[in-house]
């Protein structure tokens, strides 16, 4: 499960870096979309971390699991509504970033996890056909 969580990690996070490459060929060379270049990036950005302080808290349950310690984890809920509320308070304090830009990159990991695992299903089914 471990390297499962790391490869897919890994993915998205090589996602990520182009998706925000395309976002700054964008903010370079498309000034009136800049403001939502910014945003998309800014919102990814904290996305990834979200996602990635959720990676370390599943490991650590994991770890608590498998090693029948009893102690509790939780999974960091707070700790992650308040990266994205600190997202949207820079976006509502600086006009640089477009709000509904910065909320929409928020869900980058999820988009991506959704896409990664229908494209997975559809192969697995199509391999599954041919017998």
């Amino acid at each position: 499960m471990k390297d499962d969580l790391r490869t897919h990690m890994h993915f998205v996070f090589r996602t990520a870096l182009f998706f925000m490459s395309f976002c700054l060929l964008v903010w370079a060379f498309v000034p009136q979309w800049q403001p939502v270049a910014a945003g998309l990036v800014l919102g990814t950005v904290i996305s990834l971390i979200n996602a990635r302080l959720l990676a370390y808290k599943i490991e650590l349950m994991t770890k608590h699991v498998m090693e029948n310690t009893g102690k509790r984890v939780n999974l960091g809920f707070i700790a992650r509504a308040s990266m994205s509320i600190i997202g949207v308070m820079v976006c509502l304090k600086f006009e640089q970033f477009d709000l509904m830009s910065a909320v929409c990159g928020l869900f980058y990991v999820q988009a991506v996890t959704l896409l990664k695992g229908l494209i997975s299903a559809a192969n697995n089914n199509g391999m599954h056909g041919k017998g």
